[in-house]
């Protein structure tokens, strides 16, 4: 709960500081979502299906490291002139300019991400880069849910992990 109290101060300081210009990415809806799990795709099994060719030996490190940064069940999302502020579930919520310097975000201890934005159209890309991954997670608004189209790519993989997420909003 403390948390979501940040992400809720994080978005309104992301509010007052922003310059009053329209959103790069004005399709994208500033609030709160939980995940459908009806609708959404089931991001472990597309993990599980990648790493079948991974050697035996590298599996459950490469399973481990990849789940942790896909286990989305809670969001808020907040966007202001060019900046939008992310808080995933009970983690470190951050804030990062959509164009700008990517800003260092702490998953868990050993997952530390470079995370970066850009508007695409009537969406928001987040590229969250780490020293043996990269996620790209496409947010986009369509009525009243939160479409999250996501590709993960690793060196250890011989083929990149594609799903989507479904998240409808509760506020």
């Amino acid at each position: 709960m403390r948390h979501w109290a940040l992400s809720a101060a994080i978005g309104a300081a992301i509010l007052i500081s922003s310059s009053g210009s329209a959103s790069p990415a004005q399709g994208v809806v500033s609030g709160s979502y939980v995940r459908d799990e009806d609708r959404s795709d089931d991001a472990f099994q597309a993990i599980e299906n990648a790493i079948s060719g991974v050697p035996s030996a590298k599996r459950p490190l490469a399973r481990k490291r990849l789940s942790k940064s896909i286990a989305v069940y809670r969001m808020r999302i907040s966007i202001a002139g060019s900046r939008v502020g992310i808080a995933y579930d009970d983690k470190a919520p951050f804030a990062v300019e959509i164009g700008g310097q990517s800003v260092k975000w702490k998953l868990i201890e050993v997952l530390v991400f470079d995370v970066s934005a850009k508007a695409n159209g009537e969406a928001i890309s987040l590229t969250f880069r780490s020293a043996d991954s990269e996620r790209v997670t496409t947010y986009r608004s369509v009525g009243q849910d939160l479409v999250a189209d996501t590709t993960m790519t690793s060196p250890l993989l011989s083929t990149p992990i594609v799903y989507r997420q479904i998240f409808k909003r509760t506020n």
